[in-house]
Order: C-alpha cells, then sequence, then structure tokens
C-alpha cells in the first residue's frame, strides 16, 4: 500500500543528512518478524527543508527477503521472484532511518489479512 511520512521541521534550519534516495523506509513487524532493512548502495546528500515534507513509500505485506528451494541462507522460498507474504496477523508499521535523521514516532497497529 501506499504511504507517506510526512517530517515537520521545526529547527528553523534545513537538515542535511547521507543517505540513498529517502532517508526513511516504512516496514512491518511483529513480536516474532524483525526485518532486515536494506538501503542501497549509494552515497548523497539530502535535504529536510524547514517545514513540512512529505516522503513517499510503499508499505508491503511481504517477507524482507527470500531464495530459492534449497538455499541455506535465506528461511523463505520467493515466489514469482518475490518473497512471500506475510501470515495473517498482527503487525505495526515503524519507521526506520539509516542514521538517526528525526525522532521517531510510535508504531501503529495494522492486521494483515489473507488475500
Amino acid at each position: 500500500m501506499t504511504a507517506h511520512i510526512i517530517v515537520d521541521n521545526r529547527t528553523g534550519h534545513a537538515i542535511h543528512v547521507n543517505g540513498c534516495g529517502a532517508p526513511f523506509a516504512l516496514v512491518l513487524e511483529s513480536n516474532t518478524y524483525h526485518p532486515e532493512v536494506a538501503w542501497p548502495a549509494c552515497l548523497q546528500t539530502l535535504t529536510i527543508a524547514v517545514g513540512k515534507s512529505t516522503y513517499p513509500d510503499t508499505l508491503t505485506a511481504r517477507y524482507d527477503q527470500c531464495g530459492p528451494p534449497g538455499n541455506h541462507g535465506s528461511t523463505h522460498i520467493c515466489v514469482h521472484g518475490q518473497p512471500p507474504a506475510l501470515p495473517a496477523g498482527d503487525y505495526r508499521v515503524v519507521l526506520f532511518q539509516p542514521t538517526q535523521v528525526v525522532p521517531a514516532p510510535a508504531p501503529i497497529p495494522v492486521r494483515v489479512t489473507p488475500a
């Protein structure tokens, strides 16, 4: 699903951070599932302007990684080249940052239901 991360920078000055693409990502986690967030391997200076800035993101109810059958490095087998869907249940939407840029908001509870 499409999501938007809204940052209200009230510091009075722009915030400059190193990153790649966007300084934030949203993921689903649960009490038993804690995904590893992988950031692209580029380095650029990102600027968070004074006032409100919006960063679009896509939130998916899939595992963070997968591999072919028999691959011992991954616990989930790819389905049509993608990680399989997460099992139905209770999750939290969590904001990840490669470095602490802004205070993280409280996680948002969500329920994943079968397709």
